[in-house]
């Protein structure tokens, strides 16, 4: 399972001022970074003390400076040092070394948005709204159709579509539910436009395959009986419920769900605002962070005898055993491929 995100502006106030000052300043007020290696009972240093070390440190060499310090450093402050990998002694090693950190810090956005992403898809869960039947139907209609819907009685099918109105429903709220539900409605004429263009050309491009064999019939998908026109609420009425064994059912509504899950975490969702969750700390796992800053500390005390900290990937197993299990179900993966065929 992956999910890239593309990084493209630097973290950090576009106004702020980066030079060496701001950059050290930000290093010493890091608890987690070791700037010295201390006795036991030896009492902590002081800011200037911490600074005076790392000033010294740049001075010398720029190349160390950032060996030493620059995986704990933001992008904007590693761009700072793009002056150094040119007309300078250490010019070569300087870009070997800023490049690995760069793509470090890429990296690990990345999988700060993934797990951000995870924590509001489970928060969102607990809601039952956003990832409720009916709004997951909206979103997709025509692969909600061809795993869940075509498989529905018309009792089920009629009980789905209802409208919840309640004592505390408006006209308003009435309204705006049918004008979504008719949204859907194109949306999914839409997708099955698409799906057919991609068909055809798939079949111009195997003419010579396809010309001994019988064309597929076109399956007719059973529509929103409330919200649909004339000519098709006629046609769907002639479509006959297809049925399958309550398990594979099951498992198919699952498949249809995870699905949706997916295509959340990937960022497929355009019409959600993922710049609320991706920027927000809200939905940073606070315990993971900890141990993440913790490990970081002994990484720098003594990184010869301290094991290998967990990795960023590593750290994903939950999300990934969560959106894995259904796929790998035998029975899934055995009707993900008939589905396919059709």
């Amino acid at each position: 399972m992956t999910m890239e995100v593309e990084i493209d502006q630097p973290e950090g106030s576009a106004a702020e001022i980066i030079d060496k000052d701001q950059i050290i300043d930000f290093l010493t007020n890091n608890e987690t970074i070791c700037f010295k290696s201390q006795q036991r009972g030896e009492d902590d240093l002081s800011k200037q003390e911490k600074t005076n070390i790392a000033l010294e440190i740049y001075n010398k060499s720029k190349l160390n400076f950032l060996v030493r310090f620059g995986k704990y450093l933001q992008r904007s402050q590693l761009d700072f040092f793009q002056q150094f990998t040119q007309n300078c002694e250490e010019s070569d090693e300087i870009n070997i070394v800023l490049k690995n950190h760069l793509e470090t810090v890429v990296k690990k956005k990345q999988v700060n948005v993934k797990n951000r992403r995870y924590e509001a898809l489970k928060e969102m869960i607990r809601e039952d709204s956003y990832f409720s039947e009916i709004e997951m139907m909206k979103r997709n209609p025509l692969l909600y159709d061809q795993l869940v819907g075509q498989y529905m009685t018309e009792e089920e099918r009629e009980e789905r579509d209802r409208i919840n109105i309640n004592e505390n429903s408006t006209l308003v709220k009435v309204l705006m539910e049918g004008i979504e539900r008719d949204n859907a409605q194109v949306k999914r004429k839409k997708q099955e436009e698409y799906e057919d263009e991609v068909r055809e050309e798939e079949e111009s491009n195997s003419d010579d395959e396809m010309s001994t064999s019988p064309k597929s019939p076109k399956i007719t998908h059973v529509q929103w009986g409330e919200f649909l026109s004339e000519p098709t609420a006629q046609s769907a009425k002639k479509a006959k419920t297809k049925h399958v064994a309550p398990e594979e059912q099951r498992l198919l509504k699952e498949e249809f769900v995870s699905t949706m899950y997916q295509d959340f975490l990937d960022g497929k969702d355009d019409d959600f605002d993922y710049d609320s969750v991706d920027n927000n700390e809200k939905y940073d796992n606070n315990e993971m962070v900890e141990n993440d800053e913790e490990e970081k500390y002994f990484d720098a005390e003594e990184p010869e005898t301290v094991p290998c900290s967990q990795s960023p990937e590593e750290s994903e197993d939950e999300l990934d055993i969560f959106m894995s299990g259904l796929n790998q179900h035998p029975g899934v993966s055995q009707l993900s491929k008939d589905i396919q065929k059709l």
